[in-house]
């Protein structure tokens, strides 16, 4: 496994999660994986599909990324093809006449492509091993982008008569999506491959109060070489910032559902391949963006729901280097959001409305943004502050509620019948009712241990231990965390918000700090002349991050190249002599 990695990918090492999902596809194990966005998805079906042989084939509900991703398997030297609408009967004739011959390795397909008999016909003919269901949570009616067409298809794949390993992955899915998708695809819960949603290196904020046309203009012209994403809510509202941004010569471009296919097609081009760095889009502009160089993402309005935002937000920074989320939003949005619901069909309005309050609460926390929205997929995760998004850098409002934590625990671990957080809140305030009685709980020594508290305080506190990990909850009751004991026994300190507090309305935004700036600039416009001659994206050439490591590292020979993290062994013959020779310039 780590020799196809370092071969074909150029890494020597897998990332959290993706050794256990490769294993289990080459073991033939159905899994699911859910890796953040960045996490690197896609190399846990392309290294067990070439190790397997064969022919693995990946569905997937978004267009716009399969040529993307076949260019770069292409660029690794591993043979791929798509069938999609957007390919002419003849092109359909030749990849399938590929196919037949054996000579593809991958697959990549619409769920549509199902509704088609020939191609069902064609799939009973082919050698396939591997099955991988990509942004499997669309499958699901709880996903906040569910795909009828999707969920269809899922048994004429397992209907299909071949041996093959199933593979479902996701960046985002909540419980219920997860329960879903099992019962799906026959997926064991044990076989769940979930590593934490946390992406370092992004960077949270929260923005309730700039005036919004002013600030997006000023950070755009603060951050004129890097690549970003405005989303904004309607297309209306994407046809005004359009405007305004050409009158303050803001070179740009535009995504949404109402533009003519030809349109949406060239624009998206022009931005994944870095011809024009800014694009302002509806949610149209969704998960089929596979661009790794994308460094801030700007929501202009607020979306409906945190799934919808993070898988948004989450397309910037791909390639791991540090970059910017802004949410800015008004009660406008509030009304815009309700209205949409309204539209909806009334069956899911009221799971959408509750969906809606998670994402209001996140805009008005004062907890960490990061950790608020890993709370929301896992509730059990045991987390800690990221010290870097807008509610973390206002250090001085936190209030130390370390003694509170221990008095609550110190009480959770005494009462011995089941507990919820208002049984709780009530031995710790001191009240007196008939459970309270009955259960000899006036009676603890941690009884009223926190009556100088009011009610809502208590519960504030311990909403805190539960949102950290420290305490978990199950069918409403609370337990200790094994964590707890850092806590009691430890010395580890917890904070909280607990005293009323200003918004501090300016908030000090940064991102990357290059290592040689004329160097990397060279390395990119090298990157941006090839990429324009194989008529590919410049980032499946070479990544932002490796283009870093070269211009750090400065290696002048393929020797030194091999050693960078992102250079295989076919982008090290095909593509490196253009770099070293850059590199040799420079240093010369």
């Amino acid at each position: 496994m780590k020799q196809i990695l370092e071969t074909y990918f150029g890494y020597s090492n897998f990332r959290p999660g993706q050794e256990q999902l490769i294993q289990n596809a080459i073991n033939n194990i159905p899994t699911l994986g859910i890796l953040p966005t960045g996490g690197g998805k896609s190399i846990c079906y392309q290294v067990p599909g070439i190790y397997k042989g064969g022919l693995t084939l990946v569905i997937s509900p978004l267009i716009s990324l399969m040529k993307d991703q076949v260019d770069a398997l292409n660029s690794s030297g591993i043979k791929a093809r798509y069938i999609n609408s957007a390919l002419t009967k003849r092109e359909t004739i030749e990849v399938e006449t590929q196919l037949l011959k054996g000579d593809c390795q991958f697959l990549y397909v619409a769920p549509e492509r199902f509704d088609n008999i020939s191609f069902q016909q064609l799939l009973y003919k082919l050698d396939i091993k591997l099955v991988a269901f990509d942004e499997a949570h669309c499958i699901s009616k709880w996903g906040h982008d569910f795909r009828p067409s999707y969920r269809n298809v899922v048994q004429k794949v397992l209907t299909l008569p071949h041996n093959f390993t199933v593979m479902a992955l996701t960046a985002t899915a909540t419980i219920d999506v997860k329960e879903d998708i099992c019962a799906l695809l026959y997926i064991d819960h044990k076989n769940v491959i979930e590593t934490s949603t946390k992406r370092d290196n992004l960077k949270f904020i929260v923005d309730p109060t700039y005036q919004k046309q002013k600030m997006v203009i000023y950070y755009i012209n603060n951050h004129k070489d890097e690549s970003g994403i405005i989303y904004a809510s309607t297309r209306k509202q994407v046809e005004t910032l359009s405007e305004v941004f050409s009158t303050k010569g803001i070179q740009h471009t535009i995504y949404h559902a109402g533009l003519k296919k030809e349109e949406k097609e060239q624009n998206q081009s022009a931005f994944v391949r870095d011809d024009i760095q800014v694009m302002i889009a509806t949610n149209a502009f969704g998960m089929g963006i596979d661009k790794s160089n994308v460094r801030y993402v700007i929501h202009y309005n607020m979306p409906q729901d945190l799934e919808s935002y993070y898988q948004e937000a989450g397309r910037a920074g791909r390639d791991g280097l540090p970059s910017e989320c802004i949410l800015m939003f008004s009660e406008a949005d509030i009304k815009l959001q309700h209205f949409f619901i309204e539209t909806a069909p009334e069956a899911v309005q009221e799971l959408k409305k509750e969906k809606l309050n998670k994402m209001i609460q996140y805009t008005k926390t004062r907890r960490c943004l990061q950790s608020t929205i890993i709370h929301y997929f896992n509730p059990n995760e045991h987390l800690k502050n990221c010290d870097q998004c807008s509610n973390c850098l206002k250090q001085d409002e936190n209030y130390n509620m370390t003694t509170e934590a221990q008095q609550i625990l110190s009480c959770l671990v005494r009462i011995k019948i089941p507990t919820t957080k208002i049984l709780l809140s009530k031995v710790l305030h001191g009240e007196h009712d008939d459970q309270i009685k009955a259960e000899r709980l006036d009676k603890l020594s941690t009884f009223g241990l926190l009556k100088s508290y009011d009610a809502s305080a208590i519960q504030s506190f311990i909403d805190t231990l539960i949102f950290n990990g420290y305490i978990r909850v199950h069918d409403q009751y609370l337990h200790c965390a094994e964590e707890a004991k850092q806590i009691l026994f430890e010395g580890v300190q917890i904070k909280t918000y607990y005293k009323p507090n200003q918004y501090n309305e300016k908030v000090k935004i940064t991102t990357m700090n290059t290592v040689d700036d004329t160097l990397l600039k060279a390395l990119k416009e090298a990157r941006k002349t090839l990429s324009d001659q194989l008529d590919v994206p410049p980032f499946t050439i070479f990544s932002d991050h490796t283009l870093q490591l070269f211009a750090d590292k400065k290696p002048m020979s393929k020797e030194d190249m091999i050693l960078i993290e992102g250079v295989g062994s076919y982008k090290l013959k095909h593509y490196c002599p253009i770099f070293i020779e850059v590199i040799q310039q420079y240093v010369s």
